[in-house]
């Protein structure tokens, strides 16, 4: 069954509660064919993509949730697998990168990157989360990132525990975020 755009972005949520069920490494492997796919300053692809779906290194990601008290995914343990999104240095073009520096637009990159990637996750009936809060310290120890690298996102994904009617999204009145022309 294939999914209009809006209803995929309607039926896309954070997903916290999985089923115990794995998601299987060529899933995972295509989730990140397709983010990789995505649009980026000067095509500059400024990410690097790690799967984690073995146990030793589950239990470190799950670890290096908590950030000296600020944890990102307390019922990390229940998730079948993590994607980590690092940050690579982006080659953009010289005169961008004098004007805007070099890294101006990494962030943005992966964050479109990791919207392709849920949307497509969405579509394979899989439940994703974006984690932004983690310890890099212990992330780049336990995964053997580089330590000129930083780790902007972590994404959850696993089959829903809940196979119902995704959550009704609270968003601000259209007309809050919206002008034509002006502010």
């Amino acid at each position: 069954m294939e999914m209009r755009f809006e209803e995929l972005q309607a039926r896309r949520e954070s997903c916290r509660v999985y089923s115990s069920e794995k998601v299987s490494r060529e899933a995972l492997t295509h989730l990140v064919e397709v983010a990789h796919l995505s649009p980026s300053g000067c095509n500059s692809q400024p990410w690097h993509f790690i799967i984690v779906d073995e146990p030793e290194a589950h239990a470190a990601v799950v670890e290096a949730f908590d950030d000296n008290g600020l944890t990102g995914c307390p019922w990390g343990d229940k998730v079948p697998a993590f994607i980590v999104i690092c940050e690579e240095k982006a080659q953009l073009k010289p005169g961008v990168a004098e004007h805007y520096g070099s890294q101006h637009f990494a962030q943005m990159d992966i964050g479109m990157a990791a919207m392709a990637l849920c949307y497509e996750a969405t579509s394979m009936g899989l439940g994703t989360c974006m984690i932004g809060t983690m310890n890099q310290e212990k992330l780049h120890k336990a995964l053997g990132i580089p330590e000129e690298r930083v780790v902007r996102l972590i994404i959850t994904v696993g089959y829903p525990a809940n196979k119902g009617e995704p959550r009704k999204k609270i968003r601000k009145d259209v007309s809050e975020v919206l002008s034509y022309n002006h502010w």
